[in-house]
């Protein structure tokens, strides 16, 4: 477990944290977009360059849905500390580490005095352990230390320097630096303006699940700004992010719905979906008729046997935002799919009741934007098993903070 590394620059002026989380979250359209997104960048601009940063991404250990127990000695326990909100502690090891010249050590310490967490806020002692960090090869300090240098905090804007290093911890695959020189080359800010190439450099982050990235180049592809125009790419990249929680992409796929034909509202046995909350939805359901398996509070998700009220599916789950009453983030529906002709009644049906389908991958996926709710199904032929979700983006990425 590492702390979160960077933060990259972003459009407006807000800072961003990338943090994990085990919560329950819909497995199969997650994998729908990586799998897209790959596909993306393989087929983009500097593929060859694409595809290492990629594939050095995928070797990389997956992140589960349960916490893996840390290994003993010191930077774990300065990791769990930090986990556990002791920010003090995390900072002492970290100043040990960083004395006996850890580099990852030195960039956690910079991020530490950026943020104020277990020592006085430092800017100039931020800077300070940033290029510590950057001098000793870390890609994380190398990433922060130019953006210290290209926003010109601590230090006079060198913008030169600052495009300098994020190229070097670009190239080497880490994902900040690559959203950030993407935004460079976007704003033509130290660098040649050029939408090609800060395209290539956000499909690079995109590969990575990076959300900044995913929400740049999504917009790219809705406006063909450095890229030929495909909505399909765009509405699968911008919700990519806005699973994320990303408030442009969530209002971005909001405003494409009027650009193209009406779509009708998402409802699910007579309940419309955006403005659902945990009473209402087990109001409905308990009118229906549909058996609850678990109705509890303090779990996210409820589930239900809807077996007899949609023929061919099994467990329900509808998850919940924190709040009370607590907004519906989605809702998970497994229907039994033995073989293709059955996954493809089960699309055919949504297709009847939403129109054609906003994004696809391959003959196994495809997304519904609705604006305020997105629908996706994903079939898993091994399974024998086809996964309809219903999501809405203001609400889904809550349901992770309420897990932590």
């Amino acid at each position: 477990m590492e702390l979160p590394q960077t933060a990259a620059m972003k459009l407006r002026d807000t800072p961003v944290s990338h943090c994990s989380s085990a919560s329950f979250r819909p497995k199969a359209p997650l994998r729908f977009v990586a799998a897209f997104i790959l596909a993306l960048v393989f087929a983009g601009p500097d593929a060859a360059l694409a595809a290492k940063s990629a594939a050095a991404k995928k070797s990389a250990p997956a992140p589960t849905a349960q916490a893996t127990p840390l290994p003993e000695g010191p930077a774990d326990d300065a990791a769990r500390a930090y986990a556990a909100g002791d920010f003090f502690k995390a900072a002492e090891i970290w100043n040990k580490l960083a004395a006996e010249g850890d580099a990852q050590a030195m960039n956690n310490l910079g991020v530490l005095y950026e943020q104020g967490k277990g020592v006085e806020p430092d800017v100039g002692r931020a800077l300070h352990w940033f290029e510590n960090s950057a001098r000793a090869g870390h890609l994380s300090g190398m990433s922060n230390y130019a953006r210290m240098l290209e926003q010109g905090r601590g230090v006079p804007v060198n913008l030169e320097e600052a495009v300098r290093w994020f190229d070097e911890a670009a190239r080497k695959g880490q994902a900040e630096a690559q959203y950030n020189l993407g935004l460079l080359y976007e704003r033509g800010r130290g660098v040649g303006q050029s939408d090609v190439t800060a395209a290539a450099w956000y499909s690079r982050a995109a590969a990575q699940q990076q959300t900044e990235a995913l929400s740049r180049l999504g917009h790219f592809y809705h406006l063909g700004k450095g890229v030929e125009k495909n909505v399909g790419r765009a509405t699968m990249l911008l919700y990519a992010a806005a699973m994320n929680g990303d408030l442009q992409s969530i209002t971005e796929l909001e405003e494409m719905t009027a650009e193209g034909s009406a779509r009708p509202q998402a409802l699910l046995f007579g309940q419309k979906l955006d403005n659902a909350d945990r009473m209402s939805m087990r109001a409905t359901l308990k009118k229906i008729g549909a058996p609850a398996k678990r109705e509890e509070d303090n779990f996210i998700c409820d589930l239900y046997d809807v077996q007899r009220l949609a023929p061919g599916a099994g467990q329900m789950a509808a998850c919940y935002g924190p709040g009370n009453p607590a907004p519906l983030g989605f809702v998970e529906i497994d229907y039994a799919a033995p073989d293709k002709r059955t996954a493809e009644r089960i699309e055919r049906m949504m297709e009847e009741r939403f129109g054609p389908a906003s994004a696809s991958e391959g003959d196994d996926s495809r997304l519904w934007n609705l604006g305020t709710v997105l629908v996706a199904t994903s079939y898993a032929p091994a399974r024998g098993q086809l996964s309809l979700m219903y999501m809405v983006p203001r609400v889904y990425y809550l349901t992770r903070v309420k897990s932590e």
